[in-house]
């Protein structure tokens, strides 16, 4: 059995005009029916308009699961059939993800189509003759950065941590009662700036950012340096850069 250490699981939903929506390959094997089934119907139903081409869809959709604590980021892929009206037959790839990452804004969904687009773009309306072999590879594929999301997370949240104890410092119970207001200013300067950076999608730019800020602990919170600071983050995570 494939065991995952963030992504819950995947489905690679076929639909036919005789069976309609139905789970053929999953991962884990420990998924129950219900959520099959659920994540099967819901999710062909967002897909349900006619391709103006039979290939590869780089369309992605996030479809929230409240009952299971999850949301999928699925894509459908258009199959050659003759036997299906149309001339092709809907596959629908859904990862399972936690809720709690779509919450927080914790999924790059670009990432997300990268891998989809590279297990994917080369088939064409060919049909996937191991559909449970590729929807492993694509899974893992996507926990793997998930796994990096949180690690992320993690560092971010440990400089929270890092940040709210900084005021019980020796550095801060030693300064006047002015002095210690402005250093309490700054340091919630610093934790709305890391909200900011743990929302900026972008693993390697927030480790970056993290980086600096840690150089700026290290100088004692000077308005002068807390300035730079937020002025290298503002451009750090700034769309363009």
């Amino acid at each position: 059995m494939k065991d995952y250490l963030v992504l819950r699981g995947a489905i690679w939903t076929e639909f036919d005009e005789i069976r309609g929506a139905t789970p053929i390959a999953s991962t884990p094997e420990n998924l129950s029916e219900e959520i099959k089934f659920t994540i099967a119907l819901r999710g062909m139903s967002v897909f349900s308009s006619r391709p103006t081409n039979i290939s590869y869809s780089k369309m992605i959709a996030t479809i929230p699961f409240p009952e299971y604590e999850l949301f999928t980021v699925s894509t459908v892929l258009y199959e050659y059939s003759e036997n299906n009206r149309g001339g092709y037959k809907i596959n629908l790839v859904s990862m399972l993800i936690p809720a709690l990452f779509m919450q927080n804004s914790w999924v790059d969904l670009r990432q997300v189509q990268a891998i989809f687009q590279q297990y994917f773009s080369a088939y064409e309306g060919a049909p996937v003759k191991d559909k449970l072999a590729v929807i492993n590879a694509v899974a893992t594929a996507v926990d793997l950065i998930l796994q990096r999301k949180l690690e992320i997370i993690n560092q971010g949240e440990l400089m929270r941590l890092t940040l709210n104890k900084y005021l019980e410092s020796y550095h801060v119970l030693s300064l006047k009662e002015e002095e210690r207001k402005l250093i309490k200013t700054r340091v919630r300067t610093l934790l709305q700036l890391l909200d900011q950076v743990l929302e900026a999608g972008n693993n390697e730019r927030i480790q970056r950012a993290l980086l600096r800020m840690n150089f700026v602990l290290e100088q004692e919170l000077s308005e002068e340096v807390v300035m730079l600071y937020q002025e290298s983050l503002t451009r750090l995570i700034s769309p363009e850069a």
